[in-house]
């Protein structure tokens, strides 16, 4: 059954990447202007060849048929503006970086979170708890952006503790890493917590205590197992969301991540890289969720009973 549910799922995904491609290849091609309209007056020759060169004379037809055949190649075609290079690499050499301050970013806010969450569950209303919960609520209320310059500011310029803004070693990465983090880390102890608070309450949990058990371990084995679930459910789209880093906290530390040319694209209508990033977002997205999907039978068994009875 487990086979079948996974194929069933990777069909899913391709009929998900076909409507995204299609809906974004639409959505660029409505846009007024063209990749050329923000150049300098060229002569008509030189704009019909480059069309030719760009296949932009074609029909649309032929130009969504050809460029659905290069991505069955796994080809994102050439940017517009990046005349040497072609979209694959461009993502190929961003990507590395913005998956990096991501991964750095996911963890830390998965474990303080998860920790925060569990203290504060089990010293509900007390100081431990206002603690976290001012945590959670400062990194919900407190954008990136905002977080960033005081991070900047205080950390870099006036104490000269870690780099303001480089990408030289892991002192660069610290500050970019909290601001990314903030978000998700006040998530995941919100929702830790109140999981958590809702598990210590259930049957099994005090049949566990009268029995005996060590506290640790029915914290651990019942509580926390069982708890864990929600946060499961939403570290699909959070790992999507850090692991391609934040555009703006690329920004503002001037980091040399995928988000830099994302946004160079729209400013500069590179319509291809635009297409080409969002297409690999959104398959980064789909795959992550496939792989939580499948988390589900391996944290829970009933879930993977579930999917037997069907």
């Amino acid at each position: 059954m487990l086979v079948k549910y996974v194929m069933s799922r990777l069909l899913q995904m391709v009929l998900t990447l076909w409507v995204i491609a299609t809906v974004t290849f639409i959505m660029m091609k409505a846009i007024p202007g063209d990749p050329f309209s923000n150049e300098k007056k060229l002569p008509e020759e030189v704009l019909r060849n480059l069309y030719a060169y760009y296949q932009l004379d074609d029909p649309l037809p032929v130009q969504y048929v050809h460029y659905m055949k290069n991505l069955v190649l796994l080809d994102l075609g050439p940017s517009f503006k990046y005349e040497t290079r072609t979209i694959n690499e461009i993502v190929a050499e961003g990507f590395p970086v913005s998956a990096q301050l991501g991964a750095q970013a996911l963890l830390v806010a998965v474990v303080a979170g998860l920790a925060l969450g569990v203290l504060a569950a089990l010293r509900q209303n007390r100081l431990l708890d206002y603690f976290s919960m001012l945590v959670a609520v400062l990194g919900i209320s407190v954008p990136s952006f905002v977080l960033a310059p005081i991070l900047q500011k205080y950390l870099g310029v006036e104490w000269e503790l870690l780099p303001v803004a480089t990408w030289e070693g892991f002192a660069s990465t610290v500050m970019p890493t909290i601001a990314l983090a903030a978000f998700p880390l006040a998530s995941v102890t919100r929702l830790m917590r109140s999981s958590m608070v809702e598990v210590l309450t259930q049957d099994y949990v005090r049949t566990a205590r009268a029995k005996g058990l060590p506290p640790l371990f029915v914290i651990v084995r019942h509580t926390i197992r069982n708890a864990i679930l929600p946060v499961v459910t939403v570290l699909g789209p959070l790992t999507v969301g850090v692991l391609t880093g934040s555009f703006v906290v690329e920004s503002i530390f001037s980091i040399p991540g995928i988000g830099k040319y994302f946004v160079e694209s729209i400013t500069n209508r590179d319509y291809p890289l635009i297409m080409g990033i969002t297409l690999f977002y959104s398959s980064l997205l789909i795959i992550v969720n496939f792989l939580v999907d499948l988390a589900y039978g391996w944290i829970d068994p009933r879930i993977q009973l579930a999917k037997g009875g069907k």
